[in-house]
């Protein structure tokens, strides 16, 4: 099998506000070809399990520099246990607040494999990688689907580690695109699909047995999806004009809708996988306050999912059309957030119902703005967002000129009920009613 891409959720536990070592190791495992979800800091036993749990990651790590370590380490083990998580891998660190009897009292638990000490952050990334390459799939895909068809959250995270294997395997078949494109009895293809991917790993033919596996698993969810009648909505646009904020806020007022009922919502974040290690640092989970703290909605009614782009382009991933069909069918609203490559940054609009393009003053002039690709669909909703800031008026009386009056919204979304973000929550969900 190719070499796997490991995905890791990091956070710091509850009662703890010091971040700056996480941003750091999180770099650190970026470089190191590592897919890491940044979870941010204060997380409480439930927030950061219900993450591992919904990101499907092959492991998990905790940050402590106040104290309380011992027991949040086998709280987070034991209540993963508990939820029947099949990759029971915890790593941590403190630097020196965490003593070395500690650790090794720690490493000594079933499920803490590794407690990283001050000055050791160089190890992180090659102990990752010797112990956690393997595929973070279910042995069974098919025994998934009833699980999906009812909600399961643990199934969900399964199926979608399942949509990200097959994409992942397809793009290693690409590089014998041409022997798989001839029938496959002939000598060519044959011969082709004998040959392995990679050293010492199976064959192509093995690899695409695989392929097709998957995607019989996933076709089952096909009439599902199509019947659910959820909706997708699509927020796209530059990295840095507030898509997550505006999101995040666009969720709050979905779980204040007395229209909305007892609809579920789903977020699926793509975010830029490094072209130089193939690493990603997958932070957007971190600004959806609303969506992840049960402090302001029913978490249970929430499932947010980090996806790396793995090299595919235009902002989204090659794994996301079949996510989306997962979530569809499991019958959750779906946010999926693209990653701000800007001009091209079109690829949601064929995968989602309501597109939205998320511009701010600084775009630039006529020109640049005649650039901007969703500008171009016809249907285009815009979001004008960080509205207050010098520029705007200019800038919405350019987009005036590409957008119809009532699909351009002046929005700032990091102000606590804005009316702009009420007026674009209103007209994206006028269907509700």
């Amino acid at each position: 099998m190719p070499g796997n891409k490991i995905r890791g959720f990091i956070g710091v536990k509850s009662n703890d506000g010091h971040d700056a070592a996480i941003l750091v190791v999180a770099d650190i495992m970026k470089k190191g070809g590592i897919e890491v979800i940044l979870g941010g800091y204060d997380l409480t036993v439930d927030k950061f399990v219900r993450a591992v749990v919904q990101e499907g990651v092959h492991f998990a790590g905790i940050s402590s520099y106040n104290g309380g370590h011992m027991p949040f380490f086998r709280a987070v083990r034991d209540e993963l246990r508990r939820r029947d998580y099949p990759f029971l891998h915890i790593v941590g660190g403190g630097g020196a607040t965490i003593t070395p009897p500690e650790i090794e009292a720690l490493e000594r638990e079933e499920g803490i494999d590794k407690i990283f000490r001050s000055g050791e952050g160089h190890l992180v990334a090659p102990f990752i990688r010797e112990h956690y390459d393997f595929p973070a799939v279910n042995g069974h895909p098919e025994d998934l689907l009833e699980g999906v068809l009812d909600g399961n959250e643990l199934a969900i995270s399964q199926a979608l580690n399942v949509a990200e294997e097959k994409a992942r395997l397809e793009s290693a078949l690409e590089k014998i695109k041409a022997g798989l494109d001839w029938p496959e009895d002939s000598r060519a293809a044959r011969e082709a699909l004998d040959r392995p991917l990679e050293k010492d790993g199976p064959a192509a033919k093995e690899v695409l047995a695989q392929v097709r596996r998957y995607s019989d698993f996933l076709s089952k969810l096909d009439a599902p999806a199509g019947e659910s009648g959820t909706t997708v909505y699509g927020i796209a646009g530059r990295g840095g004009a507030g898509k997550s904020a505006l999101i995040d806020e666009l969720v709050l007022r979905f779980f204040k809708d007395a229209r909305a009922g007892r609809k579920k919502c789903a977020i699926l974040a793509v975010d830029p996988s490094s072209h130089s290690s193939g690493g990603a640092l997958l932070a957007d989970r971190i600004a959806y306050m609303y969506a992840t703290d049960k402090n302001w909605v029913d978490v249970g009614r929430t499932y947010v999912r980090s996806v790396a782009s793995r090299g595919h382009g235009q902002g989204i991933a090659r794994a996301l059309p079949d996510m989306v069909k997962i979530l569809k069918a499991a019958g959750y609203e779906i946010f999926v957030e693209t990653y701000g490559t800007g001009q091209p940054d079109s690829g949601i609009v064929g995968l989602v119902d309501k597109p939205v393009f998320v511009a701010t003053p600084d775009i630039g002039g006529a020109a640049q703005i005649a650039k901007e690709e969703m500008l171009n669909l016809p249907g285009a909703t815009v979001a004008l967002n960080k509205s207050e800031l010098p520029g705007a008026r200019h800038v919405s009386s350019l987009l005036r000129g590409r957008v119809a009056e009532e699909r351009l919204f002046l929005t700032t979304a990091i102000e606590h009920d804005n009316a702009g973000v009420n007026r674009l929550y209103r007209f994206l969900t006028e269907h509700y009613s």
